[in-house]
């Protein structure tokens, strides 16, 4: 067969991918503004006094610039209504002019709403292209190589899809790719099997747990649920992973790939909860907390909230601090794992680190996990990237939980404030 189908294709990408060195560029700047501009949209729904703390007021004043050809007298306006409402003077706002810098501050936060949605629209369409565009530059790259070897051939296709080639050079493009990577496979086990899983994890897993391949396994713990904990929930996790390790291996050595991946997921899970429980045990039970300008977002809440609720508050920390339980975790998110103290209508959201407990913040009354982790994303991703920053000091659990002592909390705690689980039927 001739490489001309080959040429002719990769003819037909070069010119798509180009300029992809600008686009990441744009899109890298374009998701800093977005994420931005989402912080400053969230902070001005509660009030225009966060707008005027916003970290970054050139951010404003460059936003007010966007669109607008008034933009000098509109920042002059923005400027003088700063001036006005942050003023402590209750004579001043009996003038007209108090509250026009509220209908201003009102119209900017809606024009600023605006921008945001603009912004995020733009955004994902050019992530978007960008990614179409990856995709032509990654097979562009594999396929100028002397020795090509595509390991996901699902992904392989949708790129030949996007090229909409003719059924002749498409046919003889995939030939000419089975011939290639049969030639491969008896070279590498780093060979997608699909969900992301390589052969290579599959015989990493086994190399890590052969020992387990020798141990004997109870049939009756194979359905167990591995999102509750029951009763020698260790024990009976241990006998599921025994199981699920000989399973792997037994499809391992019969060549039934495809057959492993579920297994191999739940045998994950497994691992990571273990880890977790690992870290449970060894944790030294010392609160440490998120900061956001120089305040815990714990405390941050705690300082606005309902007196009944702050005692829920209180009283999880102080259990926190005392608990021996094994915990299952709600989510992972940027691989950590985020765990719920849901006693209450509101609740403290922590994690594990470096034998701390690391208090993320807290769930308002029917503010779901996902809301949370959306809205405070730029500081979770920041102290999970950077954990060097943690602030290890006892100073803000000091502060937070200074002479409070369980028993006044529990006389402030109502029926009110503890979620309780009825049943969705009969139990109402």
């Amino acid at each position: 067969m001739s490489d001309n189908s080959l040429t002719k294709l990769l003819a037909v990408v070069e010119p798509k991918i180009q300029n992809i060195e600008d686009n990441r560029i744009e899109c890298s700047s374009l998701k800093k503004v977005q994420e931005t501009m989402s912080e400053l949209i969230e902070l001005g729904k509660i009030s225009y006094q966060d707008i005027f703390n916003f970290y970054d007021q050139d951010f404003i004043y460059k936003a007010i610039k966007v669109g607008n050809d008034n933009s000098d007298l509109l920042i002059k306006k923005y400027e003088s209504s700063k001036y006005l409402l942050e003023n402590k003077n209750d004579d001043l706002k009996e003038l007209p002019q108090f509250k026009e810098a509220i209908v201003y501050m009102e119209q900017l936060y809606q024009y600023l709403y605006g921008l945001n949605e603009k912004i995020k629209l733009d955004y994902e369409n050019k992530q978007e292209s960008l990614k179409i565009q990856e995709l032509q530059n990654k097979y562009y790259n594999i396929l100028k190589k002397d020795n090509i070897f595509v390991k996901d051939i699902d992904e392989f296709l949708t790129f030949i899809d996007l090229n909409k080639l003719d059924i002749i050079d498409r046919l003889n493009i995939l030939i000419q790719i089975n011939k290639s990577n049969i030639k491969n496979y008896v070279k590498t086990d780093n060979i997608l099997i699909g969900n992301g899983i390589y052969l290579s994890d599959i015989s990493d897993l086994l190399e890590n747990n052969k020992e387990l391949t020798e141990e004997q396994y109870i049939n009756d713990d194979q359905d167990l649920d591995l999102n509750q904990i029951s009763d020698k929930f260790e024990e009976r996790i241990r006998n599921k992973k025994i199981y699920l390790i000989n399973k792997i291996k037994e499809l391992y050595d019969d060549k039934a790939y495809n057959e492993i991946i579920d297994y191999y997921k739940e045998v994950k899970k497994i691992i990571d909860i273990e880890n977790e429980f690992r870290k449970q045990k060894n944790s030294l039970n010392k609160l440490i907390f998120l900061f956001k300008n120089d305040k815990s977002l714990v405390r941050d809440y705690l300082d606005k909230t309902n007196p009944k609720y702050k005692s829920c508050i209180l009283k999880n920390l102080l259990d926190l601090e005392t608990n021996n339980s094994l915990t299952l975790p709600k989510m992972c998110y940027n691989n950590q794992y985020i765990y719920v103290k849901d006693e209450f209508v509101v609740k403290t959201i922590y994690t594990y680190i470096d034998n701390y407990i690391l208090v993320l913040g807290v769930l308002d009354k029917k503010e779901k996990l996902d809301d949370f982790i959306k809205r405070n994303k730029y500081l979770l991703d920041e102290i999970l990237s950077h954990k060097e920053q943690i602030n290890y000091s006892d100073q803000e659990r000091n502060i937070i939980l200074k002479d409070i002592k369980l028993d006044d909390l529990v006389i402030s705690i109502d029926l009110d404030t503890l979620d309780v689980k009825v049943e969705e039927e009969n139990g109402r």
